[in-house]
């Protein structure tokens, strides 16, 4: 085994997963960093229709106004949470889909350029089966149906390149 060759696959591998999440979370930022989760503009029910600090001076009527409020106010935060949450899930999957794009992409390259040294071949198809796989898991709740298709031709590419390159992947000894 040729550990230099090795080094530079790994190299490229630690280099290309994080490259692709990152590049993703650049060019879709809606739902990144603060954004990720959701802010209701309301406010806090509970400290925006609070009982007042003697419980004594609250009438069953001041009660039960301010139980609907706060019921009410609950209702809003929830359709407006469920609403914003549908988004974000349309959302991520059109990232989905650019990461899972750009793997396949990138698995093509590899599979197809011969100009590549067999470490930078090996380092592209690990990278980017990686990336996909990690995008696959994080991306999970998406369900995207266009996601699931470049997946399974992201899968079949795999398969072709793991069976046209099977030399190369098992030929790393010194020469």
């Amino acid at each position: 085994m040729n550990w230099t060759k090795l080094l530079y696959v790994l190299i490229i591998v630690l280099l290309y997963i994080p490259m692709v999440f990152l590049g993703a979370n650049v060019f879709f930022s809606k739902y990144t960093g603060t954004n990720a989760y959701y802010h209701y503009p309301g406010g806090d029910c509970y400290q925006k229709y609070p009982y007042p600090q003697n419980p004594d001076a609250v009438t069953a009527a001041q009660r039960v106004a301010i139980d609907e409020n706060q019921r009410r106010c609950q209702e809003e935060y929830q359709a407006a949470q469920e609403k914003w949450e549908s988004e974000k899930l349309a959302y991520e999957g059109t990232k989905y889909v650019f990461i899972a794009i750009f793997n396949l992409l990138i698995l093509l390259l590899a599979l197809f350029l011969p100009l590549l040294q067999d470490s930078v071949t090996m380092g592209l198809f690990l990278g980017s089966i990686g990336a996909t796989f990690g995008a696959t898991i994080r991306f999970f709740d998406t369900r995207s149906k266009i996601g699931f298709i470049i997946l399974v031709i992201t899968f079949f590419a795999m398969l072709y390149f793991i069976n046209r390159k099977k030399e190369s992947f098992v030929s790393w000894k010194k020469k």
